[in-house]
C-alpha cells in the first residue's frame, strides 16, 4: 500500500479522497493477485506499482464515466471490483508482451524463489541478471561518454535502472504519457526493428540521452537524484521518445539487438558480454551499405603479413608493434575522428582471431586490445564494434566478397566465387571513389588495400 498509494495519488488528477482510497485498495488487490499467480514476493525493484497505476486510472475513468451516465456520481469500490478481472487480464497481457521475464516468474536482478518438494531455493544469480550487463553495452554503443560517466555513479544506478525497465519507464512518466508508451510498444514498433523485445532497454537509453548534458555535468554522488528527475510528461513526449528509440533500434548491430532481446526475455543463462558490441562479417561489407546502416572503417590490428594477404576496402592498419605505442594509438584515433565526425561512419576493430584470447591477438594480447577499446570509448566514439571471432571467423565467401589484395591470389574452391570476387572488386572501387571525396589528406592517410606498384613512367620521372 505504501508503494502503490503515491503512484495513484500522484497521478490521480483531482480524485476525491474516497475515490483515491478506493483506487489504492483496488490496485493493491490486483497487485497481490498478480504476485500470487507468479509466486513472487513484492519488491519495489519489480516496478509493478508504477506500471499498474496508469492502467488502473484508465479503468477508473471508464467506471466513473459509466457511473455518471447512470446518475451515480463518481467511481465507487463496487464499480472498480466489477472491472477487476478485466484489469488483471489487461496487466497480464501487457506484461507478457513487454516484460516476459517478469511473467516467467524470473524478474531480472531479483532473487528467484521457487518451492521444490517443500524446500525453498534462492539462486545466487538469476538467469536474467545478464540484462543489466547488456544494458551497459547498449549504452556504451550509443552513448559511450554518458555510459562511462553513469557507471561511476555513487550510489550505483543499477537498482533504479532495473525499476525503470520493469515498469516500462513508469517511474519516469506521468499517467497519460505512460499509457501512450504502452500503446506504442504494443502496436507501433516498425517492421525494420527485428527484435521488438529489446525495445524497452533502447527506450531507456534514449531517455538517458535526452538528459545527457545535465547528467554529464553532475558529479558521481549527484547522478542518482538527477536520473530520477528525468520525466515524460505528455503523450507527445512519449511519442517522440518512441520514434527516437525506433531509429536507434534499427541501426543496432544484429548481434547486439538479439542479445539484449534474449537477456530481456530471460529464457536461459547467458555468457557475460564483451565490453562493446560484436559485429558480424557482413556488417563490414561496404557494398551492403544502406541509408539506415553505418559504414564501417576497419582498424586492422593484425600483423603485417596477415594484413598483406587481404584487408577490407576501408582500412587503417595498426600493426602490433605500432599499437603498443600510446602516441600512435592517439594519432590513429585523431585521424578517424575526422571521418567519423562527418556522420554515417563508425570504427570497427579487427583482430586475427577471438579478441578475448591471446591466441587470437598475436603480437598484442587480449588485455591490450581491451585497452584500445576503452580508449576509443573514452574518446567518445559512438557505434564502436569489434568483429566477433576476428578475421579467422570470416567464411571464404565473405573474404572473397569483401577483401582486396594484390599479392595473393584467392583459392576458388566452389563455383560462382569468381563472380563474387569480381563484384567485390567493383564494390571496393566504388568505396575508393566515395572515400576520395573526403579529401586528399584522408586519401593519403588511410589505405583502401594494398598500394599499387609505381608505374614504369613514374619510375622514370613521369607522373605516378
Amino acid at each position: 500500500e505504501a508503494a502503490f498509494g503515491p503512484c495513484v495519488v500522484g497521478d490521480g488528477d483531482g480524485f476525491p479522497a474516497e475515490a483515491a482510497s478506493a483506487l489504492e485498495e483496488e490496485g493493491v488487490a490486483v497487485l497481490q493477485l498478480l504476485l500470487k499467480s507468479l509466486s513472487l514476493s513484492y519488491s519495489p525493484e519489480l516496478g509493478l506499482a508504477p506500471f499498474l497505476a496508469p492502467l488502473l486510472l484508465l479503468v477508473a475513468h471508464g467506471a466513473g464515466s459509466a457511473a455518471l451516465e447512470a446518475g451515480g456520481g463518481s467511481v465507487t469500490r463496487e464499480a472498480l471490483r466489477g472491472q477487476r478481472s478485466d484489469l488483471f487480464n489487461c496487466v497480464c497481457a501487457c506484461l507478457g508482451r513487454l516484460s516476459p521475464a517478469l511473467m516467467a516468474g524470473k524478474p531480472w536482478g531479483m532473487p528467484v524463489t521457487a518451492t521444490v518438494q517443500g524446500q525453498v531455493h534462492v539462486p545466487a544469480q538469476p538467469p536474467n541478471q545478464a540484462l543489466l550487463l547488456w544494458l551497459w553495452v547498449l549504452l556504451r554503443y550509443l552513448q559511450p561518454a554518458l555510459a562511462l560517466h553513469l557507471q561511476a555513479a555513487e550510489p550505483p544506478l543499477s537498482v533504479r535502472l532495473g525499476r525503470a525497465l520493469t515498469s516500462l519507464l513508469g517511474t519516469h512518466t506521468d499517467a497519460a504519457a505512460h499509457l501512450r508508451l504502452i500503446e506504442l510498444c504494443l502496436f507501433s514498433i516498425p517492421a525494420e526493428v527485428a527484435f521488438p523485445r529489446a525495445h524497452t532497454p533502447v527506450l531507456l537509453v534514449c531517455l538517458l540521452a535526452r538528459g545527457k548534458e545535465s547528467l554529464l555535468a553532475m558529479p558521481p554522488d549527484s547522478l542518482l537524484p538527477a536520473f530520477t528527475q528525468l520525466r515524460l510528461s505528455t503523450p507527445r513526449e512519449a511519442q517522440l521518445l518512441h520514434e527516437e528509440a525506433c531509429a536507434a533500434h534499427a541501426s543496432l548491430p544484429h548481434g547486439l539487438a538479439a542479445a539484449v532481446a534474449d537477456a530481456w526475455a530471460a529464457d536461459q543463462p547467458m555468457p557475460p558480454p564483451y565490453s562493446v558490441a560484436w559485429l558480424q562479417g557482413d556488417e563490414l561489407d561496404p557494398s551492403l551499405h544502406t541509408p539506415g546502416r553505418l559504414r564501417r572503417w576497419v582498424v586492422d590490428l593484425r600483423p603485417e603479413a596477415e594484413h598483406k594477404r587481404g584487408c577490407f576496402a576501408l582500412t587503417r592498419h595498426l600493426p602490433p608493434a605500432e599499437a603498443k605505442r600510446p602516441e600512435v594509438r592517439e594519432a590513429v584515433r585523431a585521424e578517424l575522428r575526422e571521418i567519423c565526425d562527418d556522420g554515417g561512419v563508425a570504427p570497427a576493430l579487427l583482430t586475427s582471431g577471438d579478441p578475448r584470447t591471446d591466441k587470437g591477438t598475436p603480437g598484442l594480447g587480449a588485455q591490450l586490445v581491451r585497452e584500445i577499446v576503452d580508449e576509443f570509448l573514452a574518446d567518445g566514439f559512438a557505434n564502436l564494434g569489434v568483429l566477433q571471432g576476428g578475421f579467422h571467423a570470416l567464411s571464404l565467401e565473405q573474404r572473397s566478397a569483401m577483401l582486396v589484395s594484390d599479392d595473393v591470389a584467392p583459392d576458388f574452391s566452389s563455383p560462382g566465387q569468381t563472380d563474387r570476387l569480381a563484384g567485390a572488386k567493383a564494390a571496393a572501387e566504388r568505396a575508393k571513389a566515395e572515400a576520395a571525396k573526403a579529401g586528399e589528406k584522408l586519401t593519403r592517410v588511410f589505405s583502401f588495400g594494398r598500394k599499387p606498384a609505381r608505374s614504369k613512367a613514374a619510375g622514370e620521372g613521369g607522373t605516378p
